[in-house]
C-alpha cells in the first residue's frame, strides 16, 4: 500500500511539472490570432511578446498556417516616398531573456516596408521553424525575349510584378511603393538552372533600363538603348528597386542567439544582420529563392552579415541562393582618427564610413599606423564625449587609459579588440545562384571553414581588410580552410583586373594594405588551406597579398572543361608581399597545365615548394 501511495505521489508531482512546463508554451491563438485569416498579425504579436516578457523561459508558439504582417495603418499610398516611411518590425523582441519563437512550420507573409524581426538587448533567444516571404517583393523579375543593337524586350508577369509606363519610364508598383529600376545590379541568371550567367556582373546590360521604354503588350516592355552585351534569349533578369533598405532579422547587443530551421525567401537588405552580439548560431537558417513562385532572387543584400561581434559565430547546415550580395560577411570596423588632441586623446568622425559611433567606454582598441598596418599597443577607452561644430555633432572625443604610440597621427586607425569573434562555418552550400562572392571573413580569432560545398559566381572565399572604402577591419591570424569542395567557382571573377568584378582566384586574399617592399611585415598571418578538392576550369586557384604563414598543402586539384577560361590571372598562384609560404604534398590533375607561381615583393626564402610540385616561380 505504501508503495502505491508513493507511486501516486510521484505521478501527481510529475504531472504538476508537465503542467508547469506546458504553461511556458504560449500559443498565439490565446491572444485571438488564428492562421490563414489574412488578418494583420502585428498587433497580436506585439501583445503576445509583452506577455512573454513577464514570464521566465517561455515559448511563443504559432499553430501551423499562414500569418500576414502589415505596417500599422496599412501599406500606405504608393506615391509615398518609401525611403521616408518608418520601418515596422514584425517581431520586436527587446530586453528579454530565455525566449523562444516557434513558428510551428508556419509561413509569415510580410507587406510593404517591414523588418522581419529585431532582437535587441536580449539573452538566450531562439527563433525557429518558420518561413518568411513577401507577396510583392521589392525586387521584380523579367525574361529577355528579344534583343537588338538598340533595344531589349523584357517579358514581365504583370500579376506578380505590377508596373506602369509614365512619360517613357517604367515604374514598378508594390504595396506602398512605386519605384524605377536601379541599374546598379540588374543581375542576369541562366534560365534553366538560375545560376548567375557566365561572365556577367553588375549591370552587365549597361544603363538600358534608364532609357525610354514602351509597353509592347500587357506583359512585355521594350527598353530603347544599346545593351552592353547580348545574352541568350530566355535569360532572367532581377530588377532591383532598393538597396540596403531595411534588414530582415536584426540582432543587436544580444547574447546567445539561435536561428534554426528558418527559410527567408525575401528581405529588404541583409537577411540576417548582427551587430555587437555575443555567440550567434545559425543552424539550417537559410535564404533561398522561392522556386515555387518562379523567382531567381531572394534578399536584397547579403544572406548574413555580422559586424563587431564576439564569442563565437557558428554557421551550420545553411544554404543560401538568390541574395543580392555575399553568402556571409564577418568583420570588425576600422575607425578613422580625425585628429590627435594630446598623448591620450583623439577625435573620430560620427558620420560616413569608418565613423566612431560604436566606440564604447570600457572597450579595448588596437591603434594602427596606416603605413605599416600593424596592430600596435592595446588601449582601453576611458571616456567618450561628443564634438560639435556650428551646433552640429561632427564626431567624438575619445580618451584612453594609456598614451598613444608616438607615431600615431591623423589618418591612422583604431580597431576594436573587445568585439572580435571566433567563426565556424561547416556543412554549408555556397552556390552560384547569388551575386558576388561566398564567404568574407576578417577577424583575428580562430576561424574554421570546413566540410562545405562551394559553387560560386565570384571568389568562393574572400579575405580582405579594408582601409579605403568599407573600412571592414580584422586581420586574420588563425584561419583554416579544410575538407571543402570547390566546384567550378569563379565564373564571374576578375576578367579585366579591376575591383568591380568578383574576385581574382577561387580563394582570394586581398587586403587593401600591400607591403611596400620585400622587407615589410604582412597584414594577415597563419592561413592554412588543406585537404580540399578544387575542380577548376581556369588557372587561378589562389591570389594572396600580405600573408605571413600561408600553407597550401595536401589539396587535390582537378581540371574540368565546364566553362571557357577567361581570367586576367594566368598563374595558379599570384603572391604579393607574402612571407613563410609553403606549397606541398598537393595532387595535380595532369590536364591542369598552368604550373606557374608569380611572386611580387618577396625574397626567394619567403617561398618553400615541395619538390614534387613541379612549379615554375616567376618573380615580377
Amino acid at each position: 500500500m505504501k508503495k502505491h501511495l508513493i507511486l501516486i505521489f510521484l505521478i501527481i508531482l510529475l504531472g504538476n511539472q508537465v503542467i508547469e512546463i506546458s504553461a511556458r508554451q504560449i500559443s498565439i491563438a490565446q491572444f485571438g490570432l488564428m492562421p490563414n485569416t489574412g488578418e494583420n498579425a502585428l498587433p497580436y504579436v506585439q501583445m503576445a511578446i509583452r506577455e512573454c516578457k513577464t514570464l521566465p523561459d517561455v515559448t511563443l508558439y504559432f499553430p501551423k498556417g499562414r500569418y500576414d504582417f502589415f505596417p500599422e495603418g496599412g501599406v500606405g499610398d504608393p506615391a509615398t516616398d518609401i525611403f521616408r516611411q518608418r520601418s515596422e518590425v514584425g517581431f520586436s523582441i527587446q530586453k528579454i531573456k530565455n525566449f523562444t519563437l516557434d513558428g510551428g512550420g508556419s509561413e509569415f507573409i510580410f507587406h510593404g516596408r517591414m523588418q522581419i524581426a529585431g532582437i535587441d538587448s536580449c539573452e538566450g533567444v531562439s527563433l525557429r521553424n518558420f518561413s518568411v516571404d513577401w507577396d510583392r517583393p521589392l525586387i521584380s523579375q523579367g525574361e529577355i525575349i528579344g534583343i537588338g543593337s538598340d533595344y531589349i524586350d523584357i517579358h514581365v508577369d504583370r500579376d506578380q510584378y505590377p508596373y506602369a509606363v509614365e512619360n517613357g519610364k517604367v515604374l514598378f508598383e508594390g504595396e506602398g511603393w512605386k519605384l524605377p529600376v536601379l541599374t546598379m545590379y540588374s543581375t542576369l541568371y541562366d534560365a534553366e538552372n538560375k545560376e548567375i550567367l557566365y561572365n556577367t556582373w553588375d549591370a552587365s546590360l549597361g544603363d538600358v533600363f534608364e532609357q525610354k521604354a514602351v509597353e509592347v503588350d500587357a506583359n512585355t516592355l521594350r527598353f530603347y538603348g544599346k545593351p552592353a552585351i547580348q545574352p541568350p534569349l530566355g535569360t532572367l533578369v532581377a530588377l532591383f528597386h532598393v538597396r540596403y533598405l531595411t534588414p530582415g532579422i536584426s540582432l543587436n547587443r544580444s547574447k546567445d542567439i539561435l536561428l534554426k530551421d528558418i527559410t527567408l525567401y525575401h528581405a529588404l537588405s541583409n537577411a540576417f544582420n548582427g551587430h555587437r552580439c555575443e555567440n550567434i548560431t545559425m543552424d539550417n537558417a537559410n535564404v533561398r529563392v522561392n522556386d515555387a513562385k518562379g523567382r531567381c532572387f531572394s534578399s536584397v543584400a547579403d544572406a548574413s552579415h555580422f559586424s563587431e561581434c564576439r564569442g563565437k559565430v557558428r554557421i551550420l547546415n545553411c544554404s543560401h541562393t538568390g541574395q543580392g550580395d555575399d553568402f556571409i560577411n564577418v568583420h570588425g570596423t576600422s575607425v578613422k582618427i580625425a585628429n590627435v588632441i594630446d598623448p591620450y586623446t583623439v577625435t573620430v568622425p560620427s558620420d560616413g564610413k569608418g565613423n566612431g559611433n560604436s566606440v564604447t567606454v570600457g572597450d579595448s582598441y588596437w591603434v594602427i599606423d596606416k603605413i605599416s598596418a600593424q596592430r600596435e599597443k592595446v588601449l582601453k577607452v576611458q571616456s567618450k564625449q561628443p564634438v560639435f561644430e556650428n551646433g552640429r555633432g561632427i564626431g567624438h572625443r575619445i580618451r584612453f587609459d594609456k598614451q598613444l604610440p608616438p607615431n600615431i597621427q591623423k589618418g591612422d586607425f583604431l580597431e576594436c579588440k573587445t568585439w572580435t569573434p571566433e567563426v565556424e562555418i561547416r556543412n554549408c552550400r555556397i552556390l552560384k545562384r547569388h551575386r558576388a562572392r561566398g564567404i568574407l571573413i576578417t577577424t583575428p580569432r580562430k576561424v574554421v571553414i570546413e566540410d562545405n560545398y562551394f559553387r560560386t559566381a565570384g571568389a568562393a572565399i574572400l579575405i580582405e581588410g579594408d582601409f579605403n572604402y568599407w573600412f571592414e577591419s580584422g586581420a586574420c591570424t588563425n584561419l583554416t580552410i579544410r575538407n571543402n569542395l570547390f566546384d567550378n567557382c569563379l565564373t564571374s571573377g576578375n576578367r579585366h583586373g579591376h575591383g568591380g568584378e568578383w574576385g581574382d582566384a577561387v580563394i582570394t586574399i586581398t587586403p587593401s594594405h600591400v607591403p611596400v617592399d620585400e622587407n615589410a611585415d604582412t597584414y594577415h598571418k597563419n592561413i592554412r588551406i588543406e585537404h580540399n578538392i578544387f575542380n577548376v576550369f581556369d588557372a587561378p586557384v589562389l591570389r594572396a597579398i600580405s600573408v605571413r604563414g600561408l600553407y597550401f598543402q595536401e589539396n587535390t586539384i582537378n581540371k574540368t572543361q565546364a566553362y571557357p577560361p577567361y581570367t586576367w590571372q594566368k598563374s595558379t598562384f599570384l603572391l604579393t608581399g607574402c612571407r613563410e609560404v609553403e606549397i606541398r604534398k598537393n595532387s595535380w590533375d595532369t590536364r591542369y597545365t598552368s604550373r606557374e607561381i608569380v611572386t611580387e615583393r618577396m625574397k626567394t626564402q619567403d617561398l618553400y615548394i615541395d619538390s614534387t610540385e613541379e612549379f615554375v616561380v616567376n618573380p615580377k
